[in-house]
């Protein structure tokens, strides 16, 4: 395990094992790959404090699966948030386009929400 990563885990790499340092050690090497880019910062950490945390015995599947599912209804209720933010903009008169963008959504999106467009079959 190179000095980086003894110093990111602290006194973690005192309760791990022989195997399990060689699990973080592969892990990070793989999550280095993964996510090579400069600004992925926080999306490495990510994933390695999710590695370390499930060899310590501190997250299990269920619970990453639950944490999983919140974000994704969480996301889903922002996105309908903005959507019909963008719709109250359009209605008002701006343009499709410009209020699409203000929100961050994509503007087919709006267009069904406005009714100009057909809706796309969720499956």
């Amino acid at each position: 395990m190179d000095n980086d990563l003894t110093a990111w885990l602290g006194p973690v790499a005192d309760q791990l094992t022989a195997e399990q340092i060689e699990h973080v050690t592969a892990a990070s090497r793989l999550i280095d790959e993964a996510y090579p880019h400069p600004d992925e910062g926080p999306e490495r950490e990510a994933a390695l404090t999710a590695v370390v945390q499930q060899l310590v015995g501190d997250t299990n599947p269920g619970e990453a699966r639950e944490a999983l599912d919140t974000a994704r209804r969480a996301e889903r209720q922002a996105r309908i948030h903005a959507t019909w933010v963008a719709v109250a903009m359009s209605l008002s008169g701006q343009p499709d386009a410009t209020s699409a963008a203000a929100v961050g959504i994509d503007r087919m999106s709006l267009l069904e929400a406005l009714g100009k467009r057909a809706r796309r079959r969720r499956t």
